[in-house]
């Protein structure tokens, strides 16, 4: 009896479907995970366990585990020439993102991109001054109490050498958006279907994990959507 297909998730992409992907060292231990485990069921043995044990070792594109693992693990759903999305950990994210609420009009995507470099210049700032800036803020009005009178306000060194990630920020809208929208673009091809959007986000994707950006268009798009009383 074969092992599980899930174990072609272990590696860090689908070895069926991009095999000329370099092999990491984690690819490796998976692959020796995997034959390990095939020898302990009885699948191997020993001398075709080290012998493959061998093999894996040295491989270094994902491509060497197939003809290594073919005979022992169950077939992977996601075969050579998939359009879908291999399940990696980080792939299944990026493919139950594309059942969520994400905007798929342009005036949506715009929308969305806006409210992202809102969202970023938000956090810049509560960054600066719930972090070093509010803590050397609060000293100085500590210290300008106790000495009764205002003091030279030393923390504005920190506001200049801490303010230049918001200053950024502010100065970078258009980049910012510009990302943020074909970032999202894509997203909504995949969506829809285009084989190269859902190519593209397979071979690269924490880059389009979206998370919780869309979450503000989301309420202001079913707002919209909701009969009126």
């Amino acid at each position: 009896m074969a092992l599980a297909s899930e174990l072609w998730d272990s590696f860090t992409a689908d070895p069926h479907s991009m095999p000329d992907l370099r092999a990491s060292d984690a690819d490796r231990d998976a692959a020796l995970d995997i034959l390990a485990a095939a020898y302990a069921e009885g699948l191997l043995d020993g001398e075709e366990h080290a012998a493959r044990m061998q093999a894996a070792t040295a491989a270094r594109r994902l491509g060497a585990f197939v003809p290594l693992l073919t005979d022992i693990v169950a077939p992977s759903p996601y075969g050579a020439g998939s359009t879908d999305l291999a399940l990696t950990p980080a792939n299944r994210r990026a493919l139950e993102q594309l059942e969520d609420d994400i905007p798929t009009s342009a005036r949506e995507i715009d929308e969305a991109a806006t409210a992202h470099y809102r969202d970023t210049v938000r956090r810049a700032a509560l960054g600066m001054f719930l972090g070093p800036v509010g803590l050397t803020v609060a000293i100085w009005a500590f210290t300008s109490i106790a000495a009764g009178n205002l003091i030279f306000f030393w923390p504005l060194f920190v506001i200049l050498g801490t303010g230049g990630g918001f200053l950024s920020t502010m100065m970078n809208k258009d980049r910012i958006i510009a990302e943020r929208r074909k970032v999202l673009t894509t997203r909504a091809r995949a969506k829809l279907g285009d084989p190269d959007a859902r190519a593209e986000i397979r071979a690269h994707p924490h880059a389009f994990e979206v998370g919780s950006i869309t979450s503000s268009t989301r309420a202001e798009r079913r707002r919209r959507k909701r009969p009126r009383s």
